[in-house]
C-alpha cells in the first residue's frame, strides 16, 4: 500500500502507522518510533539510577509490542495504550534489576509531557499521585509495602519473603487492602 503523491508518513495518525506497520512497512515503524522516542528517553530519565539507557530501549521494544497488541476497537487511542506499555516495561525493568526496589520512581504520574497526548488531561481527572497520596493515608505500613509489590506482580510467596512475613499475612493484607481501596477510588 502506497501513499498517493505528496502525502507523507508524518501526516498520518498512529493508528494509521500502526496499521501500515502491521502490513510490513518500515518506514511506518521508523516514524514511530521517531515520534515516540523523545518522550521514552524523557521517562527512561525519569528514573533514579544509571540504566537509563537500558529503559529507553526497553521502552521501545514495549512501543513495538503495542503495535502487535494494539485492538483500535477497544476505544483507546494508540498513543494512550502505548504509553501504558512503555511505563510498565520500564517499571518491571527496573524493578527486576534494582532487587530492593519498593518505592515507584518519583516522576511516575507523568509517563510523558501531557501536552504531547492532550486526551490525558481529559481521562485523568485526578492525577495518579493525588491518588497515590490518598493510598499512602489509608493503607498502613505494611498493607502499603504489600500493594506496592503486589501491584508489581509479585506472588504472595515472593512478597512474604521479601517483607518477611509469613504468605497468610500477605493474603490477609490484600484483602484489606482490596477492601480499603474500593472507598478510596469511589
Amino acid at each position: 500500500m502506497s501513499l498517493a503523491k505528496g502525502n507523507c508518513l508524518g501526516e498520518l495518525s498512529d493508528e494509521e502507522l500502526v496499521a501500515r506497520c502491521r502490513e510490513n512497512d518500515d518506514n511506518a515503524a521508523a516514524e514511530l518510533i521517531a515520534r515516540f522516542a523523545p518522550g521514552v528517553r524523557k521517562k527512561a530519565d525519569s528514573f533514579k539510577g544509571t540504566m537509563n539507557d537500558d529503559l529507553a530501549q526497553e521502552g521501545l521494544l514495549a512501543l513495538l509490542d503495542a503495535v502487535r497488541k494494539y485492538v483500535p476497537d477497544k476505544g483507546a487511542a494508540f498513543s494512550t495504550f502505548a504509553w501504558h506499555c512503555i511505563v510498565n516495561r520500564m517499571i518491571n525493568v527496573y524493578k527486576r534489576v534494582n532487587t530492593d526496589f519498593i518505592e515507584l520512581p518519583d516522576d511516575i504520574e507523568s509517563a510523558f509531557d501531557a501536552t504531547v497526548i492532550p486526551e490525558n488531561i481529559i481521562v485523568e481527572q485526578v492525577s495518579l499521585s493525588e491518588l497515590y497520596e490518598k493510598i499512602e493515608k489509608t493503607l498502613s505500613e505494611l498493607e502499603l509495602k504489600v500493594f506496592k509489590l503486589y501491584i508489581a506482580g509479585e506472588p504472595y510467596q515472593t512478597i512474604a519473603q521479601r517483607l518477611d512475613v509469613p504468605v497468610k499475612s500477605v493474603d490477609n493484607a490484600v484483602q484489606r487492602i482490596k477492601h480499603k481501596l474500593k472507598s478510596v477510588l469511589r
